[in-house]
């Protein structure tokens, strides 16, 4: 499982405009469909295109996208101050779509972890989690965040 920063996300991380601690932040669904670029900003973009994540949010049975979605997640954040290794390691509970598909399936590619502001135009982009694709066919799907074990889900390195 990768897991990449979006470059205005970690930006607003840093200027504390997002708190990952203690802010609400959730994890929606895209499909294969969606092209990860780091320079992405919104949810929605406006694009209706593979740079739009909105555009790409997955559609199936049990999974309610758009702003507000039920589909869409809470995340539960840790972080730890790695001295260690000189880095903050941010790890996240596991998540788990129950019944994901069935009448109305698609593929499941990647998890984005978002911050939900007033609509998907200003709702910020953090990180992708791209994971093996599952085809949904009315079984839970899980984004198992305990794999990356010790040293966290995402990181910032100083050295």
């Amino acid at each position: 499982m990768a897991t990449k920063w979006y470059l205005q996300g970690l930006a607003d991380c840093m200027d504390q405009s997002i708190d990952m601690v203690n802010d609400t932040l959730k994890f929606m669904l895209v499909n294969d469909s969606y092209t990860f670029d780091t320079d992405h900003t919104v949810i929605d973009n406006g694009a209706d295109d593979s740079t739009d994540p909105s555009y790409n949010e997955i559609t199936a049975t049990n999974y309610t996208g758009g702003f507000g979605g039920a589909g869409r997640k809470t995340a539960t954040v840790t972080r730890t101050v790695n001295t260690t290794n000189d880095r903050i390691d941010y790890s996240f509970d596991s998540e788990t779509w129950s019944s994901l598909g069935g009448a109305a399936n698609d593929t499941v590619a990647a998890a984005i972890l978002v911050k939900e502001i007033t609509n998907d135009t200003a709702s910020r982009l953090i990180a992708y989690i791209d994971f093996t694709d599952k085809l949904t066919s009315g079984n839970d799907i899980t984004l198992n965040m305990t794999s990356a074990g010790a040293g966290g889900n995402l990181r910032i390195s100083i050295s």
